[in-house]
């Protein structure tokens, strides 16, 4: 009887196969940010915009938001950003999408850690700011008060001891 092996593939999310990457570091780890423009047009399929490209992506500890430059938006297009949720998140709210400053709508779904967002990007735009309520590299407050309680507890009891 013949021998079958079997290898163990890891499937990649067909969505981020179709997107382009832009990589950043944040507190020392490595970000991986899925992208697409696409023409908007009539149906459901639209055509690869390979003109429009993104310039930056930034994290904005102060906003808590990403914040994507991008050029050569030469009409409307349709933007499509995958990015993980350590990043940028909203806890308990929606996330807040900004194009050149304007709140706009968007679609949104979460899989696996990562966010998608799909929205309307109007030609000759600049920048897309996607605020949350957390950002990385932040402290939740909790670890941070213990932090505290704990370091007052060893401090206390060492100078009773003297």
């Amino acid at each position: 009887m013949p021998s079958v092996a079997f290898a163990q593939v890891q499937h990649t999310d067909i969505a981020e196969l179709m997107m382009k990457k832009y990589p950043i570091t944040a507190e020392n780890n490595d970000y991986t940010i899925f992208y697409r423009f696409s023409t908007v047009g009539e149906g459901e399929s639209s055509d690869e915009d390979i003109v429009a490209q993104i310039t930056s992506i930034d994290i904005i500890k102060e906003r808590k938001s990403l914040v994507i430059s991008i050029d050569d938006i030469n009409q409307d297009d349709l933007m499509s950003v995958r990015f993980s949720e350590e990043l940028v998140s909203a806890e308990g709210k929606r996330l807040v999408l900004l194009i050149d400053g304007e709140e706009k709508g968007y679609e949104s779904n979460t899989q696996d850690g990562k966010r998608t967002m799909i929205f309307v990007l109007p030609e000759n735009s600049k920048q897309v700011e996607i605020v949350g309520t957390r950002v990385i590299p932040e402290f939740p407050s909790a670890v941070v008060a213990f932090v505290v309680v704990v370091s007052s507890v060893i401090l206390i009891q060492k100078l009773r001891k003297f």
